[in-house]
C-alpha cells in the first residue's frame, strides 16, 4: 500500500475514533473510551512486553480482587455493557490462550491429574447449566460462576511456563499483599475515606469484606515470609509480620486463622519449624504491646482487640457455640458457628431428600429452608445465597456427583501443594501456602463462589502446578520463528529439613 495512502487512512480512522469517544464521554458514557484505551494499550504491550497483554490484564486483576475486593469486584466499563472484571479477563484470556494453544505456543491442558478433574469439573457443571437455565433463569448464570472460575486454572498454567508471564503474575501477587497492608489500616482508622473518596460511576473501587480481607492477610503472610532475601533481609518479615498481626483486628478472622493454622502444620510437616516460631513470636509481641497501650490508657482488656482475636481463636473449638463470649468485638462467635452448621444442615438434608445424585441444580435458592428454621424469615437484610462453605454449596447444587469430583480436585490439589513443599523453593512455598490458606477458608466462608477468592486461587494453583510438572514435549519445542515458551527452571527437591542456602527458609 501506499505510505502517503496508508498515512491518511490512519488519519481518518483515528478521527472517527476521537469524535465517537468525544461524543461518549460528553453523554457521560465512557464504555466506548475504555474499550479504545484497552486496544491501545493491548497493542502497545504487545509491542514492547516478553508477557503477553493477557498476562498483565491477570496480574491487574490479581491485584484489584485482593486490594480492592468486593468493590473491584462490582466495576463495570458502562453501565450498558454488564461486564464485571473477572468475565472480562476470561473474555480476553481465554480466545487468546486457544489461539496460543493452535499454533502450539502455549500449553494449557496438561495429561496429568488435577488438569483432569478440574476438566471435568467443568464439563459437570456446565452440562447442566441448560436445565438450570430454564428453571431459574439468570440467577444459574451467577451460581454457574463457581464453575467457570476455574478456567483461570488453565490460563495461569500456561502463563506459569513461560517465564516473563510468571514474572508478571507473581510481582502482581506481592504488590497486592504489600498494597494491602496501608488500605487495611487506613479502613481501620478512617473507614469512610476510602469509600467516598475513590469511586467510579458511584460505585466504590475499594469495599472490603472483613473474612475476604482477612483471608487475603493470612494468605499475603506466607507470601511475603518467602520473599526473603539478601536485600530485603528484614523488610519482607517486617510485612508478613504487619499481616499477620492485622488478622486479629479484622471482624471476621476465624476462618483465616484456622486457615494460617493449618498450612503452618504444612509447613512443619514438611521440616519446616521456623515460620511457626516466628508465628508464636510475632503474636505474643504484638498482643504484649496491645495489652500494654491498653493497661496504661486504664481500659478493661476484656474490651481490648487482643482479647477479641483471643476470644474468636477459641471459638474455632467450639462449633456448637455453647461458650460465652463478653468481647463487644467480637461480634458473638458462638452464635455464628450455630448459625452455620444449622444452614450446612438444612442444605445437606433438603438435597439429600430431593435430589442427592445432581444436586438441586444452580439457581436454587440454598437459604429457604435455613431462613425458617432459624427464624429469619422477617430479616429483609438477609442476601447470602451460598451456605458458607464450599463443600456443602458443591453438594446443595451438585449433588454426590459433583462433590465426589470436588474432593477429587482437593485431592488432587493437596499433592501438588506436598510436592511443593517438599521442593522448598521459595515460589514454590509461596504458592502452596496461598492455595492452602483460600481452601481452607473456602471450607467455612463463601470465597471460591465469588470472584474475590476465585480468581487469586486458582491463578495461584496454576502457577503452582505449572512448576510441579514437567512441560510437555510438544510446547517445550515451539516451532522455528515462534516465541519460545520456558518452563520455569526445576528446582532440586530438597530433603525435609533441609535449609535452602538462597533464600534462608526453612
Amino acid at each position: 500500500m501506499n505510505p502517503r495512502l496508508r498515512l491518511f487512512l490512519f488519519l481518518l480512522l483515528g478521527a472517527a475514533l476521537g469524535i465517537a469517544i468525544g461524543a461518549g464521554i460528553s453523554s457521560e458514557d465512557y464504555g466506548f473510551a475504555v474499550v479504545v484505551a484497552l486496544a491501545a494499550c493491548w497493542v502497545i504491550v504487545e509491542r514492547t512486553s516478553d508477557a503477553p497483554p493477557d498476562a498483565w490484564l491477570l496480574g491487574f486483576a490479581l491485584v484489584g480482587y485482593a486490594v480492592g475486593n468486593r468493590g473491584f469486584a462490582q466495576l463495570q466499563p458502562s453501565g450498558k455493557i454488564p461486564l464485571l472484571p473477572a468475565e472480562a479477563v476470561l473474555l480476553v484470556a481465554v480466545p487468546a490462550l486457544i489461539a496460543r494453544m493452535a499454533m502450539k505456543r502455549a500449553a494449557g491442558f496438561r495429561r496429568d491429574g488435577l488438569n483432569c478433574l478440574i476438566l471435568v469439573w467443568i464439563l459437570c457443571g456446565s452440562a447442566r447449566l441448560p436445565l438450570d437455565l430454564g428453571r431459574f433463569g439468570i440467577l444459574a448464570v451467577r451460581d454457574y460462576a463457581m464453575i467457570y472460575y476455574a478456567a483461570f486454572f488453565y490460563i495461569a498454567q500456561a502463563f506459569g511456563a513461560h517465564a516473563p508471564s510468571a514474572k508478571v503474575l507473581k510481582r502482581a501477587i506481592t504488590i497486592a499483599f504489600v498494597a494491602l497492608l496501608p488500605v487495611v489500616v487506613s479502613i481501620q482508622l478512617f473507614p469512610d475515606f476510602l469509600i467516598e473518596h475513590f469511586t467510579w460511576r458511584g460505585i466504590p473501587v475499594i469495599f472490603q469484606k472483613s473474612d475476604l480481607i482477612a483471608m487475603s492477610l493470612a494468605a499475603g503472610f506466607f507470601w511475603l515470609w518467602t520473599r526473603r532475601n539478601p536485600g530485603g533481609k528484614y523488610v519482607w518479615p517486617l510485612l508478613a509480620a504487619v499481616s499477620l498481626l492485622l488478622i486479629g483486628v479484622m471482624a471476621s478472622p476465624r476462618a483465616a486463622m484456622a486457615a494460617a493454622i493449618i498450612t503452618t502444620l504444612f509447613w512443619v510437616l514438611a521440616g519446616r519449624w521456623r515460620i511457626a516460631a516466628a508465628q508464636l513470636a510475632i503474636v505474643l509481641g504484638g498482643s504484649a504491646v496491645a495489652l500494654a497501650v491498653f493497661g496504661l490508657a486504664g481500659r478493661d482488656l476484656r474490651t481490648s482487640a487482643p482479647y477479641s482475636a483471643y476470644e474468636h481463636a477459641i471459638s474455632i473449638f467450639d462449633p456448637e457455640g455453647t461458650g460465652s463470649y463478653i468481647n463487644a468485638e467480637s461480634g458473638d462467635p458462638g452464635s455464628n458457628n450455630r448459625f452455620r452448621v444449622v444452614w450446612w444442615i438444612d442444605v445437606c438434608d433438603e438435597t439429600f431428600h430431593t435430589n442427592p445424585v445432581f444436586g438441586l441444580g444452580f439457581g436454587s435458592d440454598l437459604a429457604a429452608r435455613f431462613l425458617a428454621d432459624y427464624d429469619l424469615l422477617s430479616d429483609e437484610t438477609f442476601s447470602a445465597r451460598s451456605p458458607h462453605s464450599m463443600i456443602v454449596t458443591t453438594f446443595g447444587r451438585m449433588g454426590f456427583l459433583g462433590l465426589a469430583i470436588w474432593l477429587g480436585v482437593s485431592t488432587g490439589m493437596a499433592r501438588v501443594v506436598w510436592r511443593l513443599f517438599r521442593r522448598g523453593d521459595p515460589d514454590d512455598l509461596g504458592l502452596a501456602s496461598v492455595a492452602c490458606v483460600i481452601w481452607f477458608s473456602s471450607c467455612v466462608g463463601v470465597v471460591l463462589e465469588s470472584p474475590m477468592g476465585a480468581v487469586i486461587f486458582w491463578t495461584v494453583l496454576g502457577l503452582a502446578n505449572s512448576g510441579a510438572q514437567p512441560l510437555p514435549a510438544a510446547a517445550a519445542r515451539p516451532p522455528q520463528g515462534t516465541p519460545a515458551v520456558n518452563h520455569p527452571q526445576e528446582w532440586p527437591v530438597a530433603k525435609a529439613g533441609a535449609l535452602d542456602t538462597e533464600s534462608g527458609i526453612r
